[in-house]
């Protein structure tokens, strides 16, 4: 129990996220009612997830999107990996949290008898 306290304690000095994750947190925070800690603990893991894809995008653009392996074959760049894996992670995390849940309008008027 001890360690959850200091895992707890040094979160809070500084989160680690980056503009994406930041701004992904302000907005949801903003828009939702997250008051439990479970929940903010999701969603901080879900703004890590987007820093790491945006920071993946950034090498495949910089890289390429194919990398040469040694033997000279032609290979899907390590990071379009982590882009995928991370999406997911990411849906699954918002999927959890409630967030993706919205109320569809009505297409039609009710019918009248």
């Amino acid at each position: 129990m001890n360690n959850l306290k200091v895992l707890n304690g040094n979160k809070s000095a500084g989160n680690g996220l980056k503009a994406a994750g930041n701004r992904f947190k302000e907005q949801t925070k903003s828009e939702n009612d997250l008051v439990e800690s479970h929940d903010l603990e999701r969603l901080e893991m879900a703004c890590h997830c987007l820093d790491e894809i945006q920071e993946a995008k950034k090498i495949i653009k910089k890289e390429g999107r194919f990398i040469m392996n040694r033997f000279q074959e032609k290979r899907e760049h390590p990071a379009s990996k982590a882009i995928r894996e991370n999406k997911i992670i990411f849906c699954r995390i918002i999927r959890e949290l409630g967030l993706d849940l919205v109320e569809p309008e009505d297409s039609r008027p009710r019918r009248r008898y």
